[in-house]
């Protein structure tokens, strides 16, 4: 399947809405040069150590504050 075929075959299952099988989509993407598998790395754990900082920064940020008021 060209990449112009499978564009607009894939556009066409977009604007009616239409259930596709799994090859038929696999086959799809692969005409399309599309990749769904998982990205390397540990993306969840990157996550979490971002969220982990954000918080400790918005506890110092609060502490912070609660200083700045008390010396007033």
């Amino acid at each position: 399947m060209k990449y112009k075929e499978a564009q607009a075959e894939l556009q066409k299952v977009f604007d009616h809405q239409q259930t596709v099988s799994v090859p038929k989509l696999k086959r799809l993407f692969q005409s399309l040069n599309i990749s769904v598998k998982k990205p390397l790395g540990n993306s969840n754990r990157e996550v979490s150590y971002l969220k982990g900082e954000i918080s400790k920064l918005k506890k110092e940020n609060k502490r912070l504050k609660e200083e700045e008021e008390t010396l007033r």
